[in-house]
């Protein structure tokens, strides 16, 4: 009876144990983000926090811009878009190979549709950018 009673207490000690070891603290279990660099005018520009139903969006870039098929600089060129004239665009940036163009580099580009087109086109040029709904 007694090695029973020693047993019972070494087994819930170690369940005790081990359940301490898998419970994380809150602050291990947020991954933390390194902070994005602002390259260009307006890569500091983020959606509302608000926005939860999908979002379009358009932009018009600050001079004539390739709109390439894919973010890469050396990506095939589907046209070119004039300085100035609204496009259909992403509501969000997305990574790619790096460029130097409109004064800036960066590696980030915008999706936009131009000419019956989704393609690339550099953000660093975007001179104006706004939700359409």
């Amino acid at each position: 009876m007694v090695l029973k009673r020693i047993f019972t207490a070494i087994g819930v000690a170690a369940a005790a144990f081990a359940l301490s070891l898998s419970a994380a603290s809150p602050a291990a279990a947020v991954p933390v983000d390194a902070p994005t660099p602002v390259k260009s005018r307006i890569e500091a520009a983020a959606a509302p926090d608000t926005a939860a139903e999908p979002r379009t969006c358009r932009a018009r870039f600050a001079e004539n811009v390739n709109h390439r098929l894919r973010a890469e600089a050396g990506s095939a060129i589907l046209g070119s878009i004039p300085a100035g004239t609204w496009v259909q665009a992403s509501c969000t940036r997305v990574a790619g190979g790096e460029y130097s163009a409109c004064g800036l580099s960066s590696d980030f580009w915008m999706e936009v549709y131009w000419k019956g087109n989704w393609g690339h086109g550099a953000w660093g040029c975007v001179q104006d950018w706004e939700y359409t709904s």
